[in-house]
């Protein structure tokens, strides 16, 4: 992936009609200062972090979290970083599973969390992405990625074979908690 910038940053662009990224198949990664990233994961005690992708951005550690593909990624990019949580996205499923998920871990309903969630992206997330000629290679990407033993990534939940059964059941029943 070629791209990376703060979310702080592209949530800015976006709601000035300015959005940086293109209307391209494509991945992308989420990543998460670490502290802020270990404070998340800390209800998981069975996950071994040296199994989480590091990286240095602005001269801070960042873990990687989430791995994701879009047939369009300017519109995914829009929904991850810019989506309101209104009820009717809730209680429809329509809110972004990241979005979800986040809503969990900082322990808030869904459809009161949008603030909440946006605060925790803008002081702790970069958005990384990357183009593909075509989503069928994003997806093969994708695939590769969730299936591989190196690294896993904690907040996926579809086809996510990097953590365990019981870690994934445990995600998707903090999840329920707060799907209100």
């Amino acid at each position: 992936m070629k791209n990376i910038q703060s979310v702080k940053e592209l949530r800015v662009e976006i709601a000035q009609k300015g959005n940086p990224v293109c209307k391209s198949p494509g991945v992308y990664c989420w990543w998460f200062k670490k502290d802020a990233a270990l404070e998340l994961l800390k209800v998981f005690p069975d996950l071994d972090i040296n199994k989480l992708r590091s990286r240095e951005i602005e001269g801070e550690e960042y873990l990687a979290l989430y791995f994701g593909i879009s047939k369009d990624m300017k519109q995914r990019a829009k929904w991850h970083i810019c989506q309101h949580h209104i009820t009717s996205s809730v209680r429809l499923g329509f809110l972004s599973t990241l979005r979800q998920t986040l809503s969990a871990l900082l322990k808030t309903d869904m459809s009161k969390s949008e603030n909440v969630v946006n605060k925790f992206m803008d002081e702790n997330c970069y958005w990384e992405w990357g183009y593909t000629t075509t989503l069928l290679e994003a997806k093969e990407i994708e695939e590769s990625e969730l299936t591989q033993t190196e690294f896993c990534y904690p907040l996926n939940i579809q086809g996510n074979k990097t953590v365990s059964a019981q870690w994934l059941k445990l995600l998707k029943e903090m999840r329920k908690l707060y799907d209100k």
